[in-house]
């Protein structure tokens, strides 16, 4: 029986998992262990596609530049994808297994065929998406740096869902992960920095959304 889950996320980004645990009475905290840094844009880019690696990347952009004309969009997946269309941004490409990065530049490398690309991504970022991109057609632009904050927490839970590597090295910095613990990684980054610390790893999910977390959860 599950009592408790941990997700390393803001409360405002709550979803699917929030919903469910409310119905299941099961005690579901929301705790992110990182702030963020606007990165300045030198320059706004002038390539025939901007890929955005996350919904913050869109939203560090945005506060500083426009979509340039005729400019094609692209995204990691769904969540977004659902991002830019709020703000009435139209997409041509998403990611279909957003948790597997090298997955997606496969993906995003056959739809792009001999374009320019422009990856909008964090200054700490593991560059997976470019794994399959042509070096001479592909840039990178920083638009933000993630800051770790390290908290103590006080409980233990049965579940705990790391979104993100640095969310992972916040919680990793002052807590522990007892042995009746279940962790689920957001992806395969999140999983490959977890197995690297010794973190038993009991799901990774590869599409990287709440409603996966649920269908696991739900069935175990």
């Amino acid at each position: 029986m599950i009592l408790s889950i941990l997700i390393t996320k803001s409360k405002d980004d709550k979803g699917a998992l929030y919903d469910y645990c409310i119905s299941q009475n099961i005690d579901i905290h929301y705790h992110s262990f990182l702030t963020f840094k606007q990165i300045d844009l030198r320059e706004t880019p002038t390539s025939d596609v901007l890929f955005f690696s996350s919904k913050r990347a869109v939203d560090y952009f945005l506060n500083q530049s426009k979509i340039p004309k005729n400019t094609a969009i692209a995204c990691i997946g769904e969540s977004t994808k659902i991002h830019l269309q709020t703000k009435g941004i139209a997409v041509n490409f998403v990611g279909q297994h957003s948790g597997q990065p090298e997955v997606v530049s496969q993906e995003l490398a056959t739809w792009l065929g001999d374009r320019t690309i422009t990856v909008i991504l964090a200054k700490e970022s593991k560059k997976s998406i470019l794994k399959q991109l042509k070096p001479t057609k592909t840039n990178c632009c920083v638009v933000y740096e993630t800051l770790i904050n390290s908290q103590k927490l006080d409980q233990q839970f049965d579940y705990v869902v790391f979104t993100s590597p640095s969310n992972a090295k916040g919680f990793l910095n002052a807590n522990r992960i007892c042995e009746s613990t279940k962790v689920i990684a957001w992806g395969e980054t999140t999983n490959q920095y977890l197995v690297e610390h010794k973190i038993n790893v009991s799901y990774t999910l590869t599409n990287a959304h709440e409603e996966e977390v649920v269908s696991l959860i739900s069935t175990h």
